[in-house]
């Protein structure tokens, strides 16, 4: 038995929307593994999430402009929540905890390199910030010193 064209193109449509959503939540949890290695505070956030939503909402657009001529279906957002939903069932947790795990070991680990060289730099840069703070406040003492004498 066939099915005729246009429940085959529809078929179609709900596949393209279901990967869409799960994609869109993909790149969401990107944004949630570079929270968990990036600490950041709540105006961050709030940008990062306008920032996805925007994304968001052009990717839907032209997923309903090139699949469905621009049409606003209802099974196009279904499929896309579907999608969403899928993925967070089955991929979502992983894909977080070790991308987590990975990043923060490599970063620890080139922590630790560049540590090595740094280190030093570190206290040269400290002992010379303490030696200029000195010689600035013998100068400002020695300007307001002569600005009271004027």
């Amino acid at each position: 038995m066939r099915i005729s064209e246009t429940i085959g193109q529809e078929a179609d449509f709900l596949g393209v929307a279901i990967l869409v959503g799960a994609a869109l939540f993909l790149l969401y949890d990107m944004l949630r593994i570079f929270r968990r290695i990036v600490p950041h505070g709540n105006l961050w956030i709030g940008v990062e999430d306008f920032i996805y939503w925007l994304v968001c909402t052009g990717v839907v657009f032209v997923m309903l402009y090139r699949e469905n001529d621009g049409m606003v279906r209802g099974f196009a957002f279904g499929g896309v929540l579907l999608g969403m939903f899928f993925y967070y069932l089955l991929l979502s947790r992983y894909v977080v905890r070790i991308n987590v795990l990975v990043w923060k070991t490599v970063l620890r680990f080139f922590g630790r390199i560049f540590g090595v060289f740094l280190r030093p730099a570190a206290k040269v840069s400290k002992i010379a910030a303490r030696f200029f703070r000195k010689e600035l406040k013998k100068i400002w003492k020695a300007v307001k010193m002569g600005l009271c004498k004027l």
